[in-house]
């Protein structure tokens, strides 16, 4: 009788160190998806930023002060004036603007969308992949002005401020278990930028 007990003892005993083992490996593996998800996310949302920081800081250059710099301004686009040649010559117009879900249906994120960059009359090409691209506009006196900009208070725009979220197109998917109504099926990995202070030098006229 005793032998029984030792081995229905070392059953379960062997069986709880199993599952114990089974589900350190499986939150090691989803550790290790979410750290190669976190770089990648955070390379895909750095080559995106430092092209918008870089040209929204020399936004109105080469252009009159007394015209605007921003001649379009939205919640998710943007158009503005710049002399790109930097020759005192033709003055550019630039636009940023994101793109519909539906184009990257493909992806397991549902949330992904491009983010283009146009000039002038030429077609827009794809900067990158987001999940978010807001815009806001906030005149010299700190106040933020209503989207889209009113034709007359264009010229009052000091500082644009960015907010641009980068998430893994792929995912790990979640147990059932542990999805409460409303939540996402899968675990994204996610990076933020916001730039509060992105104020172009040819606006502080």
């Amino acid at each position: 009788m005793g032998t029984i007990l030792d081995i229905l003892s070392s059953m379960i005993f062997g069986g709880v160190l199993l599952m114990i083992i089974l589900n350190a490996n499986d939150m090691a593996s989803e550790n290790q998806s979410m750290y190669n998800g976190d770089v990648l996310v955070q390379q895909m949302l750095v080559s995106t930023a430092r092209l918008i920081e870089g040209e929204f800081r020399n936004m109105g250059f080469g252009v009159s002060a007394t015209a605007p710099i921003v001649v379009q301004g939205d919640s998710d686009r943007i158009s503005f004036l710049c002399d790109l040649g930097r020759d005192g010559g033709f003055i550019d117009t630039v636009k940023y603007f994101i793109g519909p879900t539906s184009e990257l249906s493909g992806t397991q994120n549902e949330l992904d969308r491009y983010l283009y960059r146009a000039t002038n009359s030429t077609a827009p090409f794809k900067v990158g992949v987001v999940t978010t691209f807001k815009l806001n506009y906030i005149t010299r006196s700190g106040e933020t002005l209503p989207v889209p900009i009113p034709v007359d208070r264009r010229t009052e725009v000091y500082v644009v401020e960015v907010t641009m979220e980068v998430q893994n197109p792929y995912a790990i998917s979640r147990r059932a278990a542990e999805i409460h109504p409303g939540e996402r099926t899968a675990l994204f990995s996610s990076s933020l930028w916001q730039q509060t202070r992105l104020a172009s030098q040819n606006s502080r006229r």
